[in-house]
């Protein structure tokens, strides 16, 4: 049998094309992984700032919902967005915010968003969540059991970082209680305002809770508040 140069040709010409499509595919599945990491962020939509219920009728109707029957229907992304706005919120231009921070500084206490989706780290600058675990970690976080079937949790952390300027331990202590004050009161408000059942809850199971959370260092859980409609 003779074989021609042609023959070699056709040859390299098939694995040229093998390879082109293996490269291809894999080019297609990582940028198909990268795209659904990217993708693990949520913008959430614009908060309801305008209308709405009075403030002295959200304060009458400021309360705990019952644990033993708290609500289990999930909020819309429009009703989370308004509620974590209130919480600490740009309220004023490029800098204010819906809560007091001592000496100006941005928010130093952070708000961790726990879904039955995943967990999510409150952007207050850009009104999103920033994807920190695909797990649903509500079992391990509070001691009661209707925290777990709680649409939403949401964990306040004085955050290390933020309060870094801040030399003295029991002022960064101060600082942090008086800011969490301030934005359970507004998420009790917003909650009032929209209808959306709230509880403060402080039996939590921290340690746990600090590592599925991964939090840095420093940073300290100091309450939670769960909300359902």
């Amino acid at each position: 049998m003779i074989v021609g140069p042609n023959f070699y040709i056709i040859i390299k010409g098939e694995l040229f094309v093998r390879q082109f499509f293996r490269y291809l595919a894999l080019a297609v599945f990582l940028a198909f992984c990268m795209a659904g990491v990217a993708g693990a962020d949520i913008k959430l939509p614009d908060p309801l700032t305008d209308g709405g219920m009075g403030l002295f009728q959200a304060l009458k109707q400021r309360a705990s919902a019952p644990g033993g029957d708290f609500p289990t229907v999930p909020l819309s992304m429009e009703e989370l967005s308004t509620v974590l706005w209130a919480a600490s919120g740009l309220n004023r231009g490029d800098k204010g915010w819906t809560v007091p921070m001592e000496h100006g500084l941005p928010p130093y206490v952070d708000i961790y968003a726990v879904l039955d989706s995943g967990v999510f780290k409150y952007d207050w600058g850009t009104n999103s969540l920033m994807d920190v675990s695909k797990e649903d970690i509500r079992e391990i976080v509070g001691r009661q059991r209707f925290v777990a079937s709680a649409p939403c949790n949401l964990i306040l952390v004085s955050s290390r970082v933020g309060l870094e300027t801040v030399t003295d331990e029991e002022l960064k202590k101060q600082f942090a209680a008086v800011a969490v004050g301030a934005m359970t009161q507004d998420i009790y408000l917003a909650a009032a305002a929209l209808n959306i059942g709230a509880r403060y809850i402080h039996s939590i199971k921290f340690a746990e809770t600090a590592t599925a959370l991964s939090l840095p260092e420093g940073d300290e859980i100091i309450c939670l508040m769960i909300l359902g409609k």
